[in-house]
């Protein structure tokens, strides 16, 4: 049967047709470095590039909790280091004021002294990492601790905003690892329920400047409560709880980094099945497009033969 010079052209046209689109697809992966635009243009690939896409999004996300996380447990290791030493300083004042050798007049200016410490305590418990207060529990955005003064100024009594300051915040560093980030201030400072008690950061202290403002005297009938050694002891309670937490917030800050050091390996190895799932070999690509632009200009020039003479042919 005889072939028709249009079906000889139409023939021509369809081959050529299909080279060009085999190049544009090629350079098309060339630029983007995907294989599949289309999931219905492999299913099972597809698959598995959605599925890797997705861990490689909760990965980032678990990333970003950490990094959170760490900047807020590295401000309050920095702030726990700051506080003790302040607790170390206020036994040590305390100590030295505790002395039959010392006058009132030097009792007088260490009370003072220990006033001073008492201001810093509280400026400590209501520190902030940004806009958010760190040892504020879920009550973040406001001051966990609030005081009330005297005539002079001096602090008289101190509470909690709030029982918010024993609150946890957690932060989701993996599937199904949550985790504290916090350290509380009912932890640290006064716990709830037990303001103005031998457990009161705040109440201690304040104790030992009256305490040592009166001579180094306890007030009657509250010696066995109230005199230096015993409340050195209640602060020396305290400061054990205090470390208990920086150890906690030091482990914290080495998990956070080790779990980081990890997703970042998981995230290769996701990263590496995505683009085996979508992405195309460079050399391959390269290799395809330079035999579709052969085979393309043979037909060209094929065509361009076979036109003419049919051309030719009708004339004559």
């Amino acid at each position: 049967m005889r072939v028709s010079h249009l079906q000889q052209h139409q023939s021509f046209v369809r081959d050529v047709e299909q080279r060009l689109y085999n190049m544009t697809r090629i350079q098309q992966e060339l630029g983007t470095g995907k294989r599949i635009e289309q999931p219905s243009e492999d299913v099972n690939s597809a698959a598995q590039a959605l599925s890797a896409r997705s861990q490689l999004e909760s990965i980032a996300q678990y990333q970003r909790n950490i990094e959170n996380g760490q900047g807020f447990v590295s401000a309050a290791d920095s702030k726990l280091t700051s506080i003790i030493d302040l607790v170390n300083e206020i036994d040590a004042l305390a100590l030295s004021a505790d002395n039959d050798h010392v006058t009132p007049e030097d009792r007088n200016f260490a009370a003072q002294e220990m006033n001073q410490k008492l201001e810093s305590l509280m400026e400590y418990a209501n520190a902030q990492f940004g806009d958010r207060y760190l040892f504020g529990g879920h009550g973040t955005t406001s001051a966990p601790f609030n005081e009330t003064r005297d005539a002079n100024g001096q602090i008289t009594d101190v509470g909690a905003a709030s029982q918010s300051i024993e609150g946890r915040i957690y932060r989701m560093i993996d599937d199904k690892e949550n985790v504290a980030i916090n350290v509380t201030g009912d932890r640290l400072f006064q716990p709830i329920g037990e303001d103005n008690t031998s457990s009161d950061l705040f109440y201690v202290v304040k104790s030992l400047r009256d305490t040592i403002a009166n001579n180094n005297t306890p007030p009657e009938g509250q010696e066995d409560t109230l005199s230096t050694d015993v409340l050195r002891e209640n602060l020396d309670a305290i400061r054990n709880r205090i470390v208990e937490q920086q150890t906690y917030v030091g482990s914290l800050g080495q998990r956070l980094t080790n779990k980081l050091s990890e997703l970042k390996a998981t995230e290769i190895d996701w990263t590496d099945r995505l683009e085996e799932a979508q992405g195309s070999e460079m050399t391959d690509l390269v290799s395809r497009l330079s035999v579709e632009e052969g085979v393309y200009n043979a037909l060209v020039a094929i065509q361009s033969r076979v036109l003419n003479r049919s051309l030719i042919d009708y004339l004559g």
